[in-house]
């Protein structure tokens, strides 16, 4: 319990960093939050210069930057983050409709990371130094150098070669049209999925051959264990523990890809709305934006810690 409490107070102290690091960025950055909401409005474009300030006042931004910080801080603590400078909407509106787009993104694209980095890691440790083995080896060092946003765009553009479909058409939920949301979100996982699943396959294989050549493993080999059965039973257990901190690392980084991959394919992300929203300098909707990333991240990191305690006895012994 008091390795958990040390790394959950971390993580609440990395959450403040990564709040107060976006709302210096947001504030120095060129630009400003009313002259660029008087730009998406039609016929407003021609306000004094004592409008503008009075709007700025309305919206709090004449205020010191401690007290803004302080004010979004408390409210998001809260839970209650306060209203789009865009849209006047409240922020959780505006981010809900999008936290299921870019939640069912990363939960296809993990489980294909997952699927495609085991199975490609075991089946190139199975046949180690042999013909499958630099061939998946191969096929995942390509991988590793594609750009995601690059790949995305050759598999819009040659599918609606080949096929006459076009991709990034738009996105649809599953409960009203499952066929057109899977074809939206499908490709886009794939593309997501590619780099983490080739980092997984590259980790599993490695971290399996190393198990191999233990003195357990070569002693269940002396039992009469076939080498299949005692990677599986032996060497892949001991493996688990790198791979489970890759997959953690990868879901993380998922959070970000989601953001090129959304713009790419058309997808009404989490992703998309903080492109939008930083355009906007609609600050409380990216500083939200950015503490719920951080929060994902921070209960990430918390679960491969306490799959490490389960997984390594003796790192629940030191626990």
């Amino acid at each position: 319990m008091a390795y958990l409490a040390r790394r959950i107070a971390l993580g609440v102290l990395t959450l403040w960093l990564v709040t107060l690091a976006a709302f210096v960025l947001l504030r120095i950055a060129p630009g400003d939050a009313v002259t660029a909401a008087i730009a998406r409005s039609p016929g407003e474009g021609g306000l004094a210069a004592a409008d503008i300030e009075e709007l700025r006042e309305e919206l709090g931004l004449n205020r010191s930057w401690p007290v803004q910080y302080a004010d979004w801080l408390g409210d998001a603590v809260r839970l209650d983050p306060g209203r789009s400078l865009a849209s006047s909407r409240s922020v959780v509106d505006e981010i809900r409709p999008r936290l299921a787009v870019t939640a069912e993104l990363a939960l296809f694209a993990l489980v294909i990371t997952v699927l495609v980095g085991l199975v490609g890691g075991l089946a190139a440790a199975r046949f180690a130094h042999s013909l499958p083995d630099t061939l998946i080896r191969s096929a995942a060092l390509v991988a590793l150098s594609m750009p995601s946003f690059w790949l995305a765009l050759v598999l819009i553009v040659a599918t609606a070669s080949w096929t006459g479909h076009f991709l990034a058409l738009g996105y649809e939920p599953f409960s009203s049209s499952p066929g057109a949301n899977l074809s939206a979100v499908l490709p886009a996982a794939v593309v997501l999925s590619i780099r983490p699943a080739a980092i997984l396959l590259r980790v599993v294989r490695a971290s399996t051959l190393e198990a191999a050549g233990t003195q357990y493993f070569l002693m269940a080999r002396a039992r009469g264990l076939s080498r299949q059965v005692a990677l599986a039973k032996h060497a892949f257990r001991t493996a688990m523990l790198p791979t489970v901190t890759v997959v953690g690392a990868q879901a993380v980084f998922m959070l970000g890809g989601a953001v090129v991959i959304e713009q790419v394919f058309g997808l009404p992300g989490l992703g998309r709305l903080l492109v939008e929203s930083v355009l906007a300098r609609d600050f409380p909707v990216v500083e939200s934006l950015v503490l719920l990333s951080g929060v994902t991240a921070v209960l990430i990191n918390l679960l491969i810690d306490f799959a490490y305690t389960r997984l390594d006895p003796r790192l629940r012994v030191a626990a």
